[in-house]
């Protein structure tokens, strides 16, 4: 099922960096480093809690193939992988997606309101 304002559903298919039957790489529109993603399953499901086995593996794989992407594509040294699950910020995350953000040598990674982190 897609939802019709939901940005994770209604992506452009130039934008994808991966995909498979259950789920899609795509990049953050809000970056916090260059080459920061997000792996979205293809069904509208709000909870890492909620997805398949199937699904959970293809986003597991996808995870993979997007840190060996942006390796190739950005050379970071290392990355920071997260999500944010339950309604718990202000801002309410109706699709699951997982980030994976690129981290560069000497660069600080800033971490913002999507993470319950203020300034």
């Amino acid at each position: 099922m897609t939802e019709t304002h939901c940005p994770y559903c209604n992506y452009d298919e130039y934008d994808v960096i991966a995909k498979n039957d259950f789920g899609v790489v795509l990049p953050e529109p809000n970056s916090l480093s260059e080459g920061h993603s997000v792996i979205v399953p293809l069904r509208h499901v709000a909870s890492f809690f909620e997805i398949t086995d199937n699904e959970r593996k293809s986003l597991m794989t996808l995870l993979e193939q997007a840190r060996n992407e942006l390796k190739l594509r950005y050379q970071p040294a290392g990355f920071h992988v997260g999500f944010n699950d339950g309604n718990v910020f202000e801002e309410k995350a109706e699709h699951l997606h997982i980030h994976i953000i690129p981290r560069y040598e000497g660069k600080v990674l800033k971490l913002d309101a999507r993470w319950g982190i203020e300034d």
